[in-house]
């Protein structure tokens, strides 16, 4: 990342922060030593690469969303809104699709134990927690109310999920971690691309067809 022709434009997100960029590669060569795997198998690498930071999550994500409901079931009895029957029928979708999640992440821990690398399947848990996050973190807003449009206290401390053990459950924690969650359908491969892996990979459908040259 220091060597001449490498050039890192951060790229601010609606929360403010930069945790995400756009690199640049210009006449870059790249030395023997620092290379990974064989050359001209970059893909497989990056493939390979995306299999681990997917299925890892998977693993370990359920018990963050189980914290972050917590918090959110939280907020509802604080904002007077946990006998609202909506918001009940809400926070109990979010309570079976954590729970779901949880046997995911369970079948992703069993295949590492019995030395098994990810492969496509983590496609699968990838896309389930990105969409999820959206739901759940809509949620917050419209439990909050008004008060999201001016959030105050502390923002998250992490883009992954609400679940900062002792944090206060301020307004801004929720509205942060909701502008956070439209970026978790994007990286570590869009949700677009997720299903594609899913259907040619895992379920065998046709391949999406190369566009017209």
């Amino acid at each position: 990342m220091d060597q001449p022709g490498v050039e890192v434009r951060p790229i601010e997100m609606l929360s403010g922060d930069s945790e995400f960029n756009e690199v640049f590669l210009t006449d870059v060569r790249c030395p023997k030593e620092a290379v990974l795997g064989e050359v001209n198998k970059g893909w497989a690498v990056a493939m390979t690469l995306l299999g681990f930071e997917r299925g890892e999550a998977g693993a370990v994500l359920p018990i963050r969303f189980a914290e972050e409901l917590d918090r959110l079931i939280a907020l509802a009895k604080e904002k007077g809104c946990n006998d609202d029957p909506i918001i009940r029928q809400r926070l109990a979708w979010c309570y079976s699709k954590v729970q779901m999640m949880r046997f995911l992440g369970l079948r992703t821990l069993t295949g590492f134990l019995a030395g098994k690398e990810p492969g496509p399947d983590a496609a699968i848990t990838k896309l389930y927690w990105s969409e999820y996050h959206k739901v759940i973190t809509q949620l917050s807003v419209d439990i909050l109310g008004a008060e999201a449009m001016t959030p105050s206290g502390r923002w998250p401390s992490n883009s992954i999920s609400c679940d900062d053990p002792g944090a206060p459950n301020d307004s801004a924690s929720w509205v942060g971690t909701f502008f956070a969650a439209m970026g978790g359908t994007i990286y570590a491969g869009t949700s677009q691309v997720q299903r594609n892996i899913i259907g040619e990979r895992i379920l065998g459908l046709p391949k999406e067809p190369s566009p017209a040259r």
